[in-house]
């Protein structure tokens, strides 16, 4: 059963102003384009040709998805595909892509943005909004806290006494 919470988003459009409104999570990608009921209660539907980025909110904030912070300043920490995308604007940015490629709508990309937060949490890029695609990097969990984690699993299950463990 899909979930009955809206979801706050800003929806970044081609030389125009960001809209902010609400989506259906369950409801919201269509075929050919997205919908969403503005804050005063408009029903709006915007083709993928026709916007940049649907981001996630939680709380109101400037809409600077594409203003401050687009691109990451180092190696980012969270796992997954750290990919630059290129707008057929010119405009750039980058995210964190899942590992798994079947979380990968067809329509577009959902990604996590640099220095993501309460006013910008995950963000939709619709596939005819992109110009290119780069991946940057392949950034895996920790090897050292892997390992960690497999010798607190490999010591709970061997029944020894700690004194007889090497």
């Amino acid at each position: 059963m899909p979930s009955s919470t809206a979801k706050r988003v800003i929806l970044y459009r081609f030389d125009r102003q960001p809209l902010e409104g609400v989506v259906s999570p369950g409801a919201y990608l269509l075929d050919n384009h997205v919908e969403l009921i503005t804050l005063d209660g408009s029903l709006q539907s915007a083709a993928y040709t026709e916007f940049k980025a649907l981001c996630f909110i939680s709380e109101s904030g400037p809409p600077d998805l594409f203003i401050e912070h687009n691109l990451f300043e180092r190696r980012p920490k969270a796992a997954g595909l750290w990919t630059r995308f290129t707008f057929r604007d010119g405009d750039r940015l980058d995210g964190i892509l899942s590992h798994n490629l079947l979380d990968w709508p067809e329509p577009g990309y959902f990604v996590t943005p640099p220095r993501a937060g309460a006013a910008r949490q995950r963000v939709f890029i619709p596939r005819a909004a992109l110009r290119g695609t780069e991946l940057r990097g392949v950034v895996a969990r920790s090897s050292i806290a892997g390992a960690k984690r497999m010798k607190t699993r490999a010591g709970e299950d061997s029944g020894q006494l700690s004194m007889f463990s090497s």
